[in-house]
């Protein structure tokens, strides 16, 4: 696959020109299991989703913190929710896509508006931004089950909708009282949850419109959204990360615990096919060429020392790109190629470094472009490294399924396969050993 710099979301053509969904799903048997229509429609709406929930938390923390950059971070959350407007009109019409995204900006500017009141100590604003909110929930439930034609119910789908919207003012009250180990927990839970909702409104459609989309739900793209999901909360954790720590922030250590969260689910899925050793491996280049490095970029940063940062960038953007590289390479047996895997490791290492860089000089607008396009590139990554892996061991993701399951709601698990089942469990039984890793602390702190 080629690594493009992804601006748009990662469905494209085959969404929004007409008559190309039908057609690929015409010669859907010549598509790998992890890029089939329904797969496609369900990374495009995990894609979205759940970066509206990064921007979300990322914006009501600034907006408390009175960071220069809750501007820019209130914008891109705009941006992201503009963006969903082509993909549901593609499916249901100019009309369906404004309707869409008219309730769509109620909610972002409810959590905007709580995030204010808080710092402000506003009650009577808190409780005018929750009935608004509230409103989103009931609306945005009403939307979805009366455009799917109820395979998404909206009883279930209102539910799913008021889960997500606990998540995101759990996670902000948290961190507000201070309670930082329980915030990042709620973030890391809210970040699972999201996905949920790709899954079951893609199915929703899928069941809808049979003849345009196949089956999201599958063992391959039950990996593939895993996949997804494990390198985009890797981005949004990074970023938050960084920041914290170029500020000195008192959550730092709390924001690379949630990263050490992270990288051990990422460890789990590699030792999943490759085994220990080889998933320990990645752990130590991981750790030790990545995620403490990108400490010690924001270290560097905070102190304006200029050769340590130069240092930092060409270890996270050459070096670790290299052995990364080399590393997926040589675990797929050539399934992800060397040139292009690096260059796509390169793509990521630089949209990290730049963003932070350009929050760093003060231009926010530019960071949180770059974040955009950069939390679009792990989606890339993981389409590329699911599909490697499912053309790798194809028996371990055979469709034994049912083809079609009524949906309960955006967290139900009736339309989801087994797979995503054990997915799920493992993603859980990694957040409940959470705190058995020890924290990382702030090195050098100034």
């Amino acid at each position: 696959m080629k690594w493009n710099k992804v601006l748009v979301p990662v469905l494209g053509a085959a969404l929004l020109i007409p008559g190309m969904a039908t057609t690929a799903l015409a010669d859907e048997h010549q598509l790998p299991p992890t890029e089939t229509t329904g797969v496609e429609l369900r990374a495009t709406l995990d894609s979205l989703l759940s970066e509206h929930y990064a921007l979300a938390v990322d914006s009501m923390m600034k907006i408390y913190d009175g960071d220069e950059a809750a501007e820019a971070a209130i914008a891109a959350l705009d941006a992201n929710a503009a963006d969903m407007e082509p993909v549901i009109a593609s499916v249901y019409g100019e009309e369906g896509g404004a309707a869409f995204v008219e309730i769509f900006d109620k909610h972002n500017m409810g959590t905007d508006d709580y995030a204010a009141a808080v710092k402000d100590g506003d009650e009577a604003m808190q409780e005018e931004a929750l009935v608004e909110i509230q409103s989103f929930v009931d609306d945005m439930g009403a939307f979805l089950g009366t455009a799917t034609e109820g395979n998404l119910p909206e009883d279930g789908a209102t539910a799913a909708l008021r889960e997500h919207e606990d998540f995101v003012q759990e996670t902000f009250d948290l961190y507000v009282e201070g309670d930082y180990e329980a915030a990042y927990t709620s973030y890391l839970e809210g970040f699972t949850q999201i996905f949920g909702a790709g899954s079951a409104i893609s199915g929703a459609i899928s069941a809808q419109f049979p003849d345009q989309f196949s089956d999201p739900n599958t063992p391959a793209g039950d990996f593939r959204s895993t996949v997804n999901r494990i390198a985009a909360e890797h981005f949004a954790l990074a970023q938050l990360s960084m920041t914290k720590g170029y500020n000195g922030s008192e959550d730092f250590d709390f924001a690379d615990w949630a990263q050490d969260q992270n990288t051990e689910e990422f460890r789990a899925a590699l030792a999943s096919v490759y085994g220990e050793e080889a998933s320990n491996q990645f752990v130590e280049l991981w750790n030790n060429q990545h995620i403490s490095v990108q400490g010690d970029l924001a270290t560097a940063a905070a102190a304006d020392d200029q050769s340590a940062v130069e240092e930092a960038t060409g270890t996270l953007t050459s070096t670790f790109a290299t052995d990364l590289g080399t590393f997926l390479n040589g675990a797929t047996e050539d399934r992800m190629p060397l040139d292009e895997t690096i260059a796509g490791v390169q793509a990521h290492e630089t949209s990290v470094v730049d963003t932070f860089q350009q929050y760093v000089s003060g231009d926010y607008a530019a960071s949180y472009e770059t974040y955009r396009a950069g939390y679009a590139i792990m989606f890339d990554i993981g389409k590329g490294l699911s599909g490697a892996i499912v053309d790798q061991f194809p028996e371990n993701f055979e469709n034994a399924a049912p083809e079609k399951m009524p949906a309960t709601g955006l967290g139900g698990m009736a339309n989801q396969s087994n797979t995503m089942i054990l997915w799920i469990t493992l993603s859980t039984m990694i957040l409940l050993a959470a705190g058995t890793i020890t924290y990382r602390q702030t090195k050098n702190q100034q």
